[in-house]
């Protein structure tokens, strides 16, 4: 019999004392990375970028102080074009009622203008306070993309950018789970805001 005693606490009680302590002494509590806390360094080989060992900041008027942004970058239009806004109307339905979360699409004007994507409009709801279109010539395009953002020209096509403007994640959002995820760390770092 007090074997049997044993076995039926380690097999029932030992599980409940444990998820008793941990959720009594537990902080389950997730961080997002910060990207360059060191500065870029030489990690990138594009020349325009600040080499400071410091941490590195977006220094962009196109990308403001105090809001959480959800940055995208676009050259030409096509099938992919479709699938990149689907995945952002997600985030949009997720956070357009959120205050300091701003969605951003950045338009290579040279190859594709805000026109172009106005066909997405009858499929795809842009909500104009929370997710701003910008057309930029090609070279501020690319100076906000490669200089500012950080990023290389096969780079993925988004990027989580801070209240501070220090970059927190780049995404491939044609996968699903990237979009997931920007969405997961997204409501992480607005939690952390409140």
């Amino acid at each position: 019999m007090n074997k049997k005693s044993i076995l039926l606490f380690l097999v029932i009680g030992l599980p409940v004392v444990i998820f008793l302590f941990l959720k009594a002494f537990g902080n389950n509590e997730f961080t997002i990375p910060v990207y360059y806390e060191q500065g870029l360094g030489d990690s990138l080989k594009t020349p325009c970028l600040d080499r400071s060992t410091e941490q590195y900041i977006v220094k962009n008027p196109a990308l403001p102080l105090g809001a959480l942004k959800v940055v995208h970058f676009e050259r030409m239009d096509g099938p992919v074009l479709k699938t990149r806004l689907e995945e952002l109307e997600r985030v949009q339905d997720v956070f357009y009622d959120v205050d300091n979360v701003l969605l951003l699409t950045q338009l290579n004007g040279t190859s594709i203008m805000k026109k172009d994507i106005s066909d997405y409009d009858k499929r795809i709801q842009f909500l104009d306070e929370f997710w701003k279109v910008n057309e930029l010539d090609s070279v501020a395009w690319a100076e906000l993309k490669y200089c500012d953002v950080a990023m290389l020209p096969l780079d993925n096509r988004v990027v989580l950018v801070d209240e501070e403007n220090k970059i927190r994640g780049y995404y491939n959002i044609l996968e699903r789970e990237e979009t997931d995820r920007l969405i997961l760390e997204l409501r992480i770092l607005n939690s952390k805001r409140k």
